[in-house]
């Protein structure tokens, strides 16, 4: 079988073609960067704040001053989610409903600290607001990886000849590996045997500069796809931890 029968051209591959080489001109590439970098701050905060309520409001409640501690927390945790709900429709695109908080329909103090306990909508909140760190570090990391990468090889004309700049493959000493195959013959052995050598690579001519900053290009366009991918993984996070998901799901058990 050939390798075009494997991959038929036709509209779903012309279209994915077509998705990964627009990335660098589509502004949902740069809201979704946009999203990850403000990840990272913003988890940072949202980690602390939530840790440190949690851990004062839980630990203090045998005395009743932990109460408020913690109402307080579950409420900064409410109202983050209405924000976060909010970016990511807007950045990510989204498609985040609003919860129907169960806290709206209690009467009393008892009755609404019972339906904050048991809201799996609260809860959900607070798993996306402790999550959003490890979505910041690993945002942060993929930016810097992204824009480190790929703007310096794309700027490599613009250097390659300044003093003192090295641009290319330096290696501490060259690398050497010999690869042989042997084959029994009867009374004999055939072998071949091929050696490998990886020497340093400089880029010192405009030639070769133009082709690094060709390198850098594709660079850009992977790791901006993978932005992208991350944009996607994040609003499906979202839909999944602050939608209407898991209050749903409960009410309709409890109809049946």
């Amino acid at each position: 079988m050939a390798l075009s029968d494997a991959f038929p051209p036709g509209p779903a591959n012309d279209r994915l073609a077509a998705t990964v080489l627009s990335a660098p001109f589509r502004a949902r590439t740069y809201a979704a960067a946009l999203y990850l970098a403000l990840a990272f701050p913003l988890g940072i905060a949202y980690f602390v704040c939530t840790v440190v309520g949690l851990s004062l409001g839980l630990g203090l409640s045998v005395l009743l001053v932990g109460v408020p501690i913690l109402a307080a927390t579950l409420g900064g945790v409410v109202l983050v989610s209405i924000g976060e709900r909010a970016l990511a429709r807007t950045l990510l695109g989204a498609d985040v409903d609003p919860p129907s908080w169960k806290v709206r329909e209690a009467s009393g103090a008892v009755d609404g600290a019972v339906a904050v306990v048991t809201d799996l909508a609260v809860w959900g909140a607070v798993v996306f607001v402790l999550s959003k760190l490890v979505v910041g570090v690993v945002g942060f990391t993929l930016i810097t990886v992204v824009l480190s990468v790929g703007g310096s090889l794309l700027s490599t004309p613009l250097y390659y000849d300044a003093p003192g700049a090295s641009v290319g493959l330096m290696l501490p000493e060259p690398i050497r590996r010999e690869l042989s195959l042997v084959v029994p013959w009867e009374r004999f052995e055939v072998g071949v045997s091929f050696i490998l050598r990886l020497t340093s690579w400089e880029v010192s001519t405009l030639p070769g500069a133009l082709a690094m900053s060709l390198v850098g290009v594709v660079a850009l366009v992977i790791g901006l796809n993978a932005l992208n991918a991350a944009g996607w993984v994040c609003a499906r996070w979202a839909e999944l931890t602050l939608g209407r998901m898991g209050t749903s799901t409960v009410d309709g058990a409890d109809a049946s």
